[in-house]
């Protein structure tokens, strides 16, 4: 059974995974800028990899980040944007904004907003936020990854 949303509303479960996805960025982003570069020749090969590895975890959480969104809006909020303004506001044509996100972040996005969520399906289509980041989402999303990290633990300990 689907949650019933009411008419113009963001469901809280989403605006949490948003914001753990903003947040993840901004860390990456935060450790980039305190990367300590030699102030004079010198091997970088560390500082380099670093700084290449936070780009990308960077660009990585906001391609989701922006996917997540694009698929909400898209699809499933109600009412529904007008897709040539969504478009506008990435710099990308109708056509381009329905690539910006796949079916699997669509789906994920469907489980963020159920009663009773796919926690799965979820992290198929959102890879970035892990069992945990899921579980501190709250509500049916939250209870699901609580209930699989319990399951994961306690085949670990029959091992």
């Amino acid at each position: 059974m689907e949650p019933a949303i009411e008419w113009g509303t963001v469901q809280p479960t989403l605006l949490a995974a948003l914001t753990t996805l903003a947040k993840k960025a901004k860390k990456d982003a935060e450790h980039l800028g305190r990367i300590r570069w030699p102030e004079g020749p010198a091997d970088v090969q560390d500082e380099l990899r670093a700084a290449i590895s936070d780009a990308h975890k960077i660009s990585k959480a906001g391609t989701e980040l922006r996917a997540v969104l694009s698929a909400y809006a898209h699809r499933v909020h109600e009412p529904r944007p007008v897709i040539s303004d969504l478009a506008r506001a990435q710099d990308t044509g109708s056509q381009g904004f329905i690539r910006r996100y796949s079916d699997a972040t669509l789906a994920a996005v469907q489980q963020l907003v159920s009663d009773s969520p796919d926690i799965e399906t979820v992290r198929a289509g959102i890879p970035s936020l892990s069992l945990y980041d899921l579980r501190d989402l709250g509500g049916p999303v939250g209870d699901a990854a609580q209930r699989r990290i319990a399951a994961d633990e306690g085949a670990r300990g029959d091992l």
